[in-house]
């Protein structure tokens, strides 16, 4: 692959294999994404430490962007509960950014998908706090936390 998976190219290779619901789900499973899976094929997306983990701006400003190019369509229910799903278009743009990838690669972010699909978001933040220790300020001050 000649050049590397930027923030947009890594949210429509996740919403290929689903729906993503919520915010901070997004921020994490794009986290992820980029240090479990992609990470060899990815420019850096500039996570930083945050009070609900790694957060980056410019994965909020990618999600704004496939937005106003109808690729990705978000409904919105509610402060923090938005649900984001790929359009046909955008269903297109990520079947040739995955035709770059090695099928195993796509097959590993299918699984991890699934996998990740199958927290909410307190489990999803347990495990980045546990295995991103580097990415968490005050955890101990976020609502629910146990």
């Amino acid at each position: 692959m000649n050049k590397k998976l930027n923030a947009v190219d890594i949210i429509l290779l996740i919403l290929a294999n689903g729906k993503t619901v919520g915010r901070i789900m997004m921020q994490k499973q794009v986290f992820l994404a980029y240090n479990e899976v992609l990470n060899e094929y990815s420019e850096d997306l500039l996570y930083y430490p945050d009070k609900f983990g790694p957060y980056s701006q410019l994965v909020d400003d990618s999600l704004k962007y496939l937005k106003s190019l109808s690729l990705i369509r978000v409904i919105n229910r509610g402060e923090g509960h938005q649900t984001y799903i790929l359009t046909f278009e955008g269903k297109r743009k990520a079947e040739e950014i995955s035709k770059l990838l090695p099928n195993e690669l796509i097959e590993k972010l299918k699984d991890q998908k699934i996998s990740w699909d199958e927290w909410n978001t307190n489990g999803i933040l347990r495990y980045v706090y546990r295995n991103y220790p580097n990415y968490t300020i005050n955890i101990e001050n976020v609502e629910g936390w146990e």
